[in-house]
């Protein structure tokens, strides 16, 4: 879930918003759906991660949301120690957070879509569950640090 609109690289507004519950029992409201791009480094590899369905929560403030269990049930593994958590999928660390204050952070970048990114019409959905778990795509292609 994001607050940033301006991140989608395409977007389908829903007819009416629909309610998302939290860890916490708060309830937010998403007003759309779509994908974001965010650039990752970790040991001095930089890579590109398509991210699906990612709700779009105009009252999330500055704060992101990514499911832990989302990432596991994709084939990652999560490791979280003191103040750091590694994310990685078969032996490879493709992405490092850091606790703050008890929040975790992840180092990445979103990647601004182009001036011809898609919306799409409106799309009329009642309810929806957790995300899908073929939401996310990790492209091959990396590039130098």
């Amino acid at each position: 879930m994001t607050a940033r609109k301006e991140w989608f690289i395409n977007y389908s507004p829903f007819c009416t918003p629909v309610p998302i519950g939290l860890g916490n029992d708060s309830i937010k409201k998403a007003f759309g759906l779509g994908s974001i791009r965010i650039s990752m480094t970790a040991n001095g590899v930089s890579r590109i991660f398509e991210l699906w369905n990612i709700y779009y929560v105009p009252d999330m403030g500055t704060n992101n949301l990514l499911s832990v269990t989302y990432m596991v049930r994709k084939g990652y593994t999560v490791n979280f120690g003191t103040n750091l958590c590694e994310i990685s999928k078969a032996g490879l660390v493709i992405g490092k957070t850091e606790n703050r204050k008890g929040l975790w952070i992840l180092n990445g970048d979103p990647i601004m879509p182009s001036p011809q990114a898609t919306y799409v019409a409106k799309v009329s959905q009642t309810s929806f569950g957790h995300i899908s778990t073929n939401s996310l795509m990790i492209p091959t292609v990396s590039r130098p640090a």
